[in-house]
């Protein structure tokens, strides 16, 4: 069975064949002449001037049928068929309009070599911006093309690193609580009595429930930082820091936070941004000891973007843990809080480095870029004394906040 072409739909794809018809017009104009010219028995055929230009104009007619022809076939999209053509007919109507200026000092006395002349310079013009304009398109084509590979490639490797994380998270966190939780309850259930309300076993189950809430969040947010097309929109940061330390004051009431933030510091971010600092402050608090413990918030603005520093006057970080401070926990319990910190940062483009660590405590600074139409985000007459919060703290106040099992 004959299969049929597709018909053509647009005027874009109708160009090869105008391009490959110049081509035949070109060469069967010129082999006409010539047949007329010999059959009247004219001498114009055979003088050099006319064969020479006869002659070299060939191969450009036969380069515009080739080329027509190869924009058919090619895997270049009819979308650049256009600017093929426009180099295609400037080349061609430029070279002749300057040949036409030439005949102007260099006149012939023979019509016939005058349009000899002329269809010289017109195929020569043409296949010379056919072959800049093709040359041009397939530059454009391939970067593209090499981008998209690029873009796809990497991707893919987000997406394996996401699957190699929830894989993670699924055997670990969740299936380790899970375990916990069915094993507690079979033993609860092969109880002849009563089960006491007190029994620390309920408490497990309780617990373990927890974890697996908290896991569920933390997958959530994760997936959060992976999606496509993710807007960002201006966020008050600084309401989402004093909205953070009211959290833990409410949490843990013996926990001392003292705070210093800018006033209407508007950062790139979404509704996930206050995981940052909840996070960071939580850590603080859950390794060390919240009834002997202060933690110090503070804001300053600075080239273009907002530096948070939150210390604590606890333990520090134990040296084998910095290393691997921001990255997904591949064993032990649940403590993915500091690795969803790192991926949320990265999101915004911000970015997060421990300051200083040791026995008088802990120091994070947390780096966000300053939302484009945010202009004055301090107060006059209140920057210096913003960028006095971001001075290191005497030994009495030092403090940090960030901490790992």
């Amino acid at each position: 069975m004959v299969e049929w072409r597709k018909p053509l739909t647009s005027v874009d794809e109708i160009i090869p064949l105008l391009v490959l018809g110049s081509g035949v017009i070109l060469l069967g104009w010129s082999l006409l002449e010539l047949v007329g010219l010999f059959a009247v028995g004219s001498p114009v055929a055979s003088e050099p001037r006319y064969m020479i230009g006869y002659v070299t104009h060939i191969p450009a007619s036969l380069g515009l049928m080739w080329g027509g022809k190869w924009l058919q076939e090619s895997e270049l999209h009819s979308k650049y068929y256009r600017s093929v053509t426009t180099y295609c007919a400037v080349g061609g109507f430029g070279f002749l309009v300057f040949n036409v200026g030439l005949m102007s000092f260099f006149p012939s006395e023979s019509i016939w070599l005058t349009i000899n002349w002329l269809r010289w310079a017109l195929s020569l013009g043409l296949i010379v911006g056919l072959y800049v304009g093709i040359s041009q398109a397939r530059t454009i084509y391939h970067t593209l093309m090499a981008e998209r590979q690029s873009l796809r490639a990497q991707h893919l490797e987000q997406q394996r690193d996401l699957v190699d994380d929830m894989n993670s998270i699924l055997r670990h966190e969740v299936l380790n609580a899970t375990q916990t939780i069915l094993g507690t309850v079979g033993l609860l259930q092969d109880e002849s009595k009563p089960i006491d309300p007190e029994d620390e076993r309920l408490e497990r189950i309780r617990h373990q429930g927890q974890e697996l809430a908290d896991v569920i969040r933390d997958v959530r947010s994760l997936l959060h930082t992976k999606q496509d097309g993710r807007e960002l929109e201006a966020i008050n940061l600084t309401e989402v820091l004093r909205s953070e330390v009211e959290n833990v004051r409410d949490r843990h009431p013996t926990v001392e936070i003292e705070e210093s933030v800018p006033e209407a510091v508007t950062v790139r971010g979404d509704e996930l941004l206050g995981r940052v600092f909840g996070n960071l402050l939580a850590n603080a608090v859950e390794h060390n000891d919240p009834a002997d413990l202060r933690i110090r918030v503070a804001g300053t603005v600075r080239d273009g973007a907002v530096v948070v520093r939150i210390e604590d006057d606890g333990d520090g970080i134990p040296d084998r843990n910095l290393d691997m401070l921001f990255e997904r926990p591949r064993h032990g319990d649940h403590g993915l809080g500091l690795y969803i910190v790192s991926k949320l940062l990265d999101s915004y483009g911000g970015s997060i480095d421990v300051v200083t660590t040791g026995d008088e405590g802990t120091a994070i600074e947390v780096t966000l870029p300053l939302h484009q139409s945010e202009n004055h985000p301090i107060a006059p007459g209140t920057e210096s004394d913003d960028e006095r919060t971001a001075e290191p703290a005497s030994s009495d106040d030092t403090v940090r906040a960030d901490r790992t099992d």
